[in-house]
Formats: C-alpha cells, structure tokens, sequence
C-alpha cells in the first residue's frame, strides 16, 4: 500500500480530498461517469428509480417521493445535493444519513475508479451513493440531478419515472440564456418510453417544447399545475390541499409546495405501484427538508432558513416572507454566488427586509460581501464578510424576524451558528 493512501488518511482528509475534485469544474459530458460506473458493475441498475430535474423545487419533491416510497415499506435510498451542514446529508436510505464509515468504505473499494476516470466531485458523489444503494439492498432509489440533466452525471439512470419541476433561468454559463435552452437541457433526462411527470410552465412555447421531446421519445407525458388542487390553505406551518377529493397537507411551508407534492403523487402513480391512499396522504405530510423556508426559534426572535439561490426562489420566498410575516420587521442575512443574479435577488430581499447584511460564505464560488451591498443604500446594509458574525449581528438587532438566504452555502454555515445559541422548531 502506498503512502498517503486512503487507509493513512482521517475521515476529514477524505472528505477534503473529495471537495477537492471541486477544481476540476464541471466536465459536461457522461463518458467518464458511465465507463467508471460499468467497472463497478452498473449499481445504479440494481434497484428501480425515480430521476427528478428541474431549476427549482427538485429537493422538496424528492423528499416528498422518498417519504411515501418508505411508507408504502420499501427500503429507499435518497440522492440529492448539495448538503447545508453534513457531506452524509448527500445518502440516505429509509430516511437516516449514512454512517460516515459506511461511505468510506465504498470510498475505498472506489477509489481507484474515481482516479482512474478523473471523476469530478459530484460524479463521485453518485458513483458513491450508487453502490451504497446497491450494497444495503435498496428496493426503490431517488436521484436528484445536480446540474440540467441532459450530461448530469446522474442521467446514467433508467428509472421508472422521470419529473421536471419548475423551470428558471439559471447556469446561465452551462445550461443557456434563455428559458427554451434550459429547458431543453433539462429535458435530456427524458427517457425513451418512460413517463415523465412535469411542472407544468406558463409559458405556452415551453409546454409545447415538453410534449414535443415527450413524443419523439414515445414517452408518456403528464402535466401538474397548482390548479389540479382544490381547497388551497397555506401558513407558518404548512400547506394544505385537495386533489380528486383526496385531502393532503405538508409540514413544508410555502404555497409553492403545492406543486412539488403534486409532482410528486403523480411519480408515484406513474411508477407502476400501487399504494393505498393513506400512505400517500401520511407521506407527503411526512416530508422534511431543511432549508425550505424553515421556520425556528432561537433567543426569543423566529428565524427563517431559506437555499433560494436565483431570482426565482428569491421571488417565492419573498411572496411567502409577506404573506406569514405581513408588517413585522424584518432583518436579512444574505450571501449569494457570484455566478447569480444577485441585484435581482437583492432587488427583491430589500422589498420585505428593513435591514440587509450581506456576508460570504466559505467557498470561492462566493460573491463578495461588499460586492452585494453596493447593490443597497449605505443605510439600510451591514457588511460582515463571515456568515458566523452576520448572524450574530443580525440576531443584536432589534427586528422580530431574521431570515438567512442566497445560498446552500450561506445557510449551512448559519446552521452551524444558530445551533451553538440554541435552535429549536417555530
């Protein structure tokens, strides 16, 4: 055995040497993924799967479809990025983080795959997540693309089911400029002769663009809007509704998750299962993931959680912020990639926030904080370049409410913070 081989190295070490392949960027292509994956036997193909993609609401739907799979008693995997605090938040199977030797030990057997092929960081993280599934007898698995579809490295997938949530304009630099060119890189999971459930878009030239690719790919294709659901009521806590007479409510606010639980009950029923009503309804009322408007209590003030990373989320957590908070003041923690629109989002957080801190998380994919807050007038912005003392500053202030968005990253690091003062649920 060499040395500095897997086996000399902590737990740390393999996990910073994994970020590391971060460096490499993104290759867009499946090459490297699909022939790493057929020399570890395919284990992507030993379980039946569901693959969703889209811009925004991807992660809620997931965890919707994971939850009612587990329910209904299968044993699930789950696949989805990035994580907020934990690299294991990446694999869970029934619902649980894997162990962190667990997925070492798949590191280990891999490790020479992973070199060999020049994987990048997110084609490991499948190659991983993959061959744990396989090992733990996984009996249905979720995937999450991470980034478009079409060359993501987790459309080496044949799954049972594919869903699109809803589309916008993001990536810009990998994916295209305009709603149409995303949208055809997300259709790239499209599968020939197998179902896919979408969100179904306002604009009318993208639903036709759907149904098109759906057709020349002899795929079955079914559209859900919001206006599938009837008796909509929506607060702090969650959203309720009904759909062909079925009541169903989720634990996960925002009525924006009216849509990715629709998503979701239609995957399942395109899957080829069937599962009784109930465990439906006690699934997707089941359902957590953190950082969707995430509401909790910490030193006396609610303090809200929310990834939204484009304009478009930035939106759908404002509309929400108004509508649970309407005239309570409002403090901002915000720190938000560079590669984003970020006046837009900044644009919007300042049409509910009576005071913004702009701040930078630890990676160098980051805007800097002084960056965002030449977007705001001197008076209404606080520049703390550490996600850690922003928050701090934030919870001095005298406003009621504290929000952290703009990223995964600025959240999982303001997680951190919050749960040395104490967090617990609103």
């Amino acid at each position: 055995m060499r040395i500095g081989s897997t086996m000399h190295r902590s737990p740390e070490q393999i996990r910073q040497s994994l970020f590391s392949l971060t460096s490499k960027g993104i290759n867009y292509d499946l090459e490297r993924i699909t022939a790493a994956a057929d020399r570890s036997g395919n284990p992507h193909n030993a379980y039946p799967s569901i693959h969703v993609a889209g811009t925004n609401g991807k992660g809620s739907t997931c965890a919707f479809i994971e939850t009612v799979l587990r329910g209904a008693g299968f044993t699930t995997g789950l696949f989805t990025s990035p994580h907020i605090v934990a690299f294991e938040e990446r694999f869970r199977m029934n619902g649980k983080m894997v162990a962190e030797e667990e997925w070492i030990d798949v590191y280990y057997q891999q490790q020479t795959i992973i070199e060999s092929y020049h994987l990048t960081f997110f084609e490991s993280g499948m190659l991983i997540a993959s061959e744990l599934f396989r090992r733990r007898g996984v009996e249905w698995a979720v995937f999450e693309t991470g980034l478009g579809g079409r060359f993501d490295a987790t459309n080496i997938l044949r799954p049972r089911v594919s869903v699109i949530t809803r589309l916008a304009i993001d990536h810009r630099e990998y994916l295209g400029d305009t709603l149409a060119e995303i949208a055809r890189e997300k259709l790239g999971i499209v599968k020939e002769r197998t179902p896919l459930v979408a969100a179904d878009p306002d604009d009318p030239g993208l639903h036709r663009l759907i149904e098109a690719t759906c057709r020349a790919k002899e795929a079955p294709c079914t559209f859900v809007a919001e206006s599938d659901a009837s008796e909509i009521a929506s607060d702090n806590h969650g959203a309720a509704f009904h759909r062909n007479g079925i009541p169903y409510a989720t634990r996960l606010a925002g009525r924006f998750q009216i849509v990715n639980a629709l998503c979701a009950i239609e995957a399942i029923g395109q899957s080829g299962l069937t599962i009784d009503a109930d465990i439906v309804q006690k699934g997707i009322a089941g359902a957590f993931l953190p950082g969707r408007f995430q509401r909790l209590a910490v030193s006396g003030k609610t303090v809200i959680l929310d990834v939204g990373h484009n304009p478009d989320s930035a939106a759908v957590f404002v509309e929400t912020l108004r509508s649970r908070f309407p005239g309570k003041p409002v403090c901002l923690v915000a720190g938000i990639m560079a590669d984003k629109d970020y006046p837009a989002m900044i644009a919007l957080y300042a049409a509910v926030a009576r005071h913004i801190i702009f701040t930078k998380p630890k990676t160098d994919r980051a805007a800097a904080a002084e960056t965002l807050a030449a977007c705001l007038p001197e008076d209404r912005r606080t520049v703390c370049p550490d996600v850690g003392e922003a928050v701090r500053t934030a919870m001095n202030r005298e406003e009621a409410v504290v929000c952290v968005t703009g990223s995964f990253y600025t959240v999982g690091e303001a997680t951190a913070e919050l749960g040395n003062m104490g967090l617990s649920p609103a």
